[in-house]
Parts: C-alpha cells; structure tokens; sequence
C-alpha cells in the first residue's frame, strides 16, 4: 500500500485498499466488458460507438439528462398491454424503425418523411410534426399534450405522469401505436393516411385497455393464434421432492445496480420443507449475475462440508445450464465463481446442482434481499419459515 500512496493521492489510495481480492487464483487478463465470452467483437464496439454518439449529438433523438431508473419503472408499471408498453420504451430508447434510422444504416434512399415528403422523418417528426399526425392529434383533441419544438421523446413523455391523468396517458400511447401502424400501412401496403380513421382506432383501442382493466377480455390481452391458453390452475404447484435423504440447500442472490452492492441467501430445508439452518452475507460486485454465481458458489462450499446427498437449488437457469456447458462459453462476469464450483463438485460428488423456478425460491430471495438491506433479524431463522414453503 505504501507504494500505491506515493503514486495517487490519499483517497484514491483509500478507495483501492476498499477493493475486495476475490479467491480466484487464475491469472489476470483482458476482458472486453461488452460481451458475454469476455472477447472483443466488433458489433459490440459499433453498438458502443452509436449509443455514445447518440448521447453525445444531443438531437431530439435523446435528452442530456436521461431518464431515470424510476421513470422506466413508471412505464413498465402502467395498467398497458405489454405490446404498448415495449413501443414506448422501443420508442424512448430510439429503437423503431424511422427513415432517418434507416437511412443511417443504409436501409432507404433517403431520410425523407413517407408520408409528407418534405422533412426528414425522426421520432418526434414523425409522431407529432408530420401534417398528417398533428391532423389526428387534431382530431383526438389532444393539441394540448403535444411536445414545444425542442423537445425530445423521452423528456416529453415522461413528462406526462405530472401533467396529465393515467386516462389519458392511456389515451396518448393508444394515439401513438395507432399512428405508427397507419404509417407502416402506408409505407409497406400503400393504404392512405387517414387521420379521423387513426382516431376512430385510437379511441376503440382506449376502450380495450378500459375492459381489460375491469376484468373483461380485450382483444389486446387474447392469446396469439396456434398457442392454446393455460390456466393458472393448469401449471404445476409443487416442487417433486429431490428424494429421500437427500439434504435441500435453496440460494439466491440479490443485487442493487446503483450502489453495486449484493447479498446472497442460503437455505436449508429438512424434508418437510421447514428452514433449519441459513446463511447470509454481503459484497460487492458488478452485475446481478456475479451475485447469483456468487450465491451458488457459497452454497456449493457449505453443502460439501458435510458428506451426505445434498441438492443445491438456484433459480438462476442460465448459471445452472452454464455449468454443464464448455467453459469458454461461461459469462465472463462469472468464470471465477463457477471455476470454483466446478472444482468443488469434481471432489464432493454427492453435491448436485439444480434449477428451480422462482416461486419455488421465495425464501433464499427474501433471505437475500434483507441482508443487502441489512434487515435481517436476529431469528431470521425462524422468521423465514413464515415466508414460503420451499418445497
């Protein structure tokens, strides 16, 4: 540490002696953090290099200060169909078709609007400055909703939730689909933009979500064609039992992006189900993944401390596939922990490893979530017994 103080100030140096040293033992190496092997790819650095020019341009494409994590829980919490609300973030996130978008790959001739003709078509031209869209917002009697000239998707739309009410917020992405699936019908069938038919649709599909709402079905909430619905009853609501003697060790990891902290949680089951023992930890870390792998490593180095059958569950399907693949396929974020793993079941062959789904798992995540949140009580133990059966 002496030698890191004469070479950086003195709370860089501290911020350094705060890093933890993980136990893996394998030499250091290079890793391109764009992508799950860890190796460079060029599509990832096109990505990159466009997110961050996207951001940087500053055009009406993105705002300088970018939504934030609760404003897209706000959207993906609204009483919407799933279809509209992933428009919405397509559309937030710039990822819709436009001829400007297309343009810049090199997909249309020109950047020009389809249906005027006389502006390049972005997001915002499209939806609100084309003659045709500001004759439908005419027509829906929403003039007063619309974005001021320099504004952006992402700022005007999130903008709504104080402005306006979640009737006509409802009213508003309704408008927008319906605008944008006029547009594609003119563009790809050569059907005419007609506003007050854009509106008549608008309104009929307002009434839907309304019914859907209420308990009733609407057309935006059937079940696609060829896919025969399942009940809830239908699904599977137990857990079969790993069998007899067979010791149960449930895990789970739970991970906060913005401060980067985690937690993992362990449960051990006896076969009726009840929690007898547990484990619970904090740490730091970069992704929600490292947490889960992090989870199953510690609960993989419990159970091999006492030799007798014992089913490690995780809810964490792609970690649990990824250790029976090849590990040069492993996410780069998790090679050190399932090395470790992998390591650890080559000697303790009575330890198995094992995917279950998450409601069976409600225990080790209620265990895991309390201990990031530093809430765990002194008799978790016999607390988390009331949280879930596990099995």
């Amino acid at each position: 540490m002496e030698a890191i103080r004469n070479l950086v100030p003195d709370e860089i140096a501290h911020a350094i002696a705060r890093v933890p040293v993980g136990p893996c033992t394998a030499k250091d190496s290079w890793i391109w953090r764009l992508t799950e092997s860890g190796g460079y790819s060029v599509k990832s650095a096109y990505r990159m290099f466009r997110e961050t020019r996207d951001s940087t341009l500053g055009n009406d494409l993105f705002s300088s200060s970018r939504p934030s994590r609760d404003d897209w829980k706000w959207l993906w919490g609204l009483e919407l169909p799933p279809k509209l609300r992933l428009f919405i973030w397509k559309c937030g996130k710039n990822a819709i078709a436009t001829r400007v978008r297309l343009f810049d790959r090199k997909c249309a001739p020109n950047p020009l609007c389809p249906l005027c003709e006389n502006q390049e078509e972005t997001i915002m031209h499209c939806f609100f400055h084309c003659p045709k869209a500001l004759e439908t917002w005419t027509q829906l009697g929403l003039l007063n909703v619309l974005p001021v000239a320099d504004s952006c998707f992402v700022d005007w739309f999130f903008g709504l939730k104080d402005r306006v009410s979640v009737g006509q917020i409802t009213k508003i992405v309704c408008s927008l689909w319906n605008i944008w699936i006029a547009r594609n019908a003119w563009v790809f069938e050569s059907r005419a933009f007609s506003p007050s038919s854009v509106a008549i649709l608008a309104e009929r599909d307002v009434l839907n979500v309304q019914e859907a709402r209420i308990g009733s079905s609407a057309n935006f909430y059937s079940c696609p064609a060829g896919l025969p619905s399942q009940p809830e009853s239908s699904r599977s609501s137990t857990l079969s039992p790993p069998g007899p003697f067979c010791k149960v060790v449930h895990c789970d990891g739970s991970f906060v992006s913005d401060a980067q902290v985690a937690a993992y949680g362990i449960a051990i089951a006896n076969s009726h189900g009840q929690v007898i023992d547990g484990k619970a930890e904090r740490f730091f870390c970069s992704s929600p993944l490292q947490a889960e792998a992090f989870a199953i490593l510690n609960a993989v180095i419990w159970a091999a401390q006492d030799p007798v059958p014992t089913c490690v569950r995780s809810d964490c399907q792609r970690l649990t596939n990824a250790l029976r693949q090849d590990p040069s396929l492993w996410p780069w974020q998790c090679r050190a922990s399932l090395a470790r793993v992998v390591s650890i079941l080559c000697v303790s062959p009575w330890i198995t490893v094992e995917f279950v789904p998450r409601r069976f798992n409600k225990v080790a995540d209620w265990i895991a979530r309390n201990s990031r949140l530093d809430l765990l009580h002194p008799e978790w133990i016999f607390i988390a017994n009331l949280v879930a059966p596990l099995l």
